[in-house]
C-alpha cells in the first residue's frame, strides 16, 4: 500500500556522476517541479486501513467520549459488527455543513452543546454514513459466514452504483432516547437501492438470529391487534445521515426552526461500495457496475 521511493542521492555512500548529470538534465529541462515530485494519491481501501482507534481499555468510560455511553458493550470474543455507506464531503460540501451545525446550535438551551460528527477533537476530517444494519454483535465463528451471507444477498439484489440527494435537516432520537442527532434526510434513489441494501443486510442477520435494522417500524398490527400486517418495504424516510450529535432533547422551537435551513444547496452524495466492519476491521463490499 505504501510508495516504493528510490533512494535519494544523499543517502548513498558516492553518487555516481552520470547521475549528477541526469539531476542537472533535468533541472535544465525543468521536469525536476512539485508536480514530478508529488507523491501518487492514496488508494481508496487506505481510509479503510485506519477507520477504527486501537482499543485502549475494555471497560467504557463515558467521560472520555463526552458523556456518551457505548451501545454495544465489550467482551472478549464478542465482535461489534456494523453495516454501512460512507461518505467523505468535499471541502464545498463541509462548508454547507459546518453552516448547518452552526446555526442548529443557538437553537438549544444553554449547557447543552452539539457535538459535530464532522471532525475529530484533534480536527481531522471524519467520514460521514448512512447505517444499513442495527449494531450487531458477532461471536468469532460467525464472523466469516456473516460476511459471505452479506456479499451474497448484495449480489443477488444486482445493486448498482447510485446516487442520493439530501431533502432536509430533522432531529431524531437513538432507541433508548440517551442521545439525539441532527440529521440529513435523504431521497428514494432511482432504482431503490437504499432498500434492497436494506434488505439484504437484514436478511443476513436474520439468518443468524440478531437484530434487524428497522424492524420495529416495518411491523404494523391490524384493528384487532391480533396479526401483523405485511413489512411496509420502502423504508425511505428513515434512512439518514447524522451530522452532529448532543445528549439533551432539542426544544420544539428548535426543532421547528430547522425547516429555515432547508433552502441550503443540498450535496448529491454517490456511493459505489459498501462497508462491513467487524471489531476494528473493515471489508470493503462492491455495488455492481453499471
Amino acid at each position: 500500500m505504501l510508495v516504493d521511493y528510490s533512494e535519494s542521492p544523499s543517502e548513498s555512500d558516492e553518487p555516481c556522476p552520470e547521475d549528477n548529470r541526469g539531476q542537472r538534465k533535468r533541472r535544465a529541462s525543468g521536469s525536476d517541479d512539485k508536480d514530478a515530485r508529488r507523491p501518487p494519491p492514496l488508494p481508496a481501501s487506505f481510509h479503510s486501513l485506519y477507520a477504527t482507534n486501537v482499543r485502549t481499555a475494555a471497560s467504557d468510560d463515558p467521560t472520555l467520549h463526552a458523556g456518551r455511553t457505548r451501545q454495544v458493550p465489550h467482551a472478549v470474543g464478542n465482535w461489534p459488527t456494523h453495516v454501512y455507506l460512507e461518505w467523505h464531503p468535499s471541502k464545498e460540501e463541509l462548508v454547507i455543513l459546518d453552516d448547518v451545525i452552526e446555526h442548529a446550535k443557538p437553537l438549544n438551551d444553554v449547557g447543552k452543546s452539539i457535538h459535530s460528527f464532522l471532525r475529530s477533537e484533534l480536527g481531522a476530517l471524519q467520514p460521514l454514513h448512512i447505517s444499513l444494519s442495527a449494531p450487531l454483535v458477532l461471536r468469532t465463528e460467525e464472523k466469516g459466514p456473516f460476511e459471505e451471507r452479506v456479499c451474497s444477498e448484495v449480489r443477488q439484489r444486482r445493486v448498482g452504483n447510485f446516487t442520493v440527494c439530501v431533502t432536509g435537516l430533522a432531529w431524531v432520537a437513538n432507541h433508548d432516547g440517551s442521545r439525539y442527532f441532527l440529521v440529513l434526510k435523504l431521497s428514494r434513489p432511482p432504482n431503490d437501492e437504499l432498500n434492497k441494501l436494506l434488505s439484504a443486510c437484514n436478511a443476513a442477520a436474520r439468518r443468524l438470529g440478531l437484530t434487524e435494522l428497522y424492524a420495529h417500524q416495518r411491523k404494523r398490527v391490524d384493528e384487532d391487534g391480533l396479526r401483523e400486517k405485511l413489512e411496509r418495504s420502502d423504508m425511505t424516510d428513515a434512512f439518514h445521515i447524522s451530522i452532529a450529535w448532543s445528549l439533551h432533547q432539542p426544544e420544539k422551537q428548535a426543532r421547528e426552526q430547522l425547516h429555515k435551513l432547508d433552502g441550503l444547496e443540498p450535496p448529491v452524495i454517490g456511493f459505489s461500495k459498501l462497508k462491513l466492519k467487524m471489531g476494528n476491521v473493515i471489508v470493503d463490499i462492491p455495488l455492481a457496475e453499471p
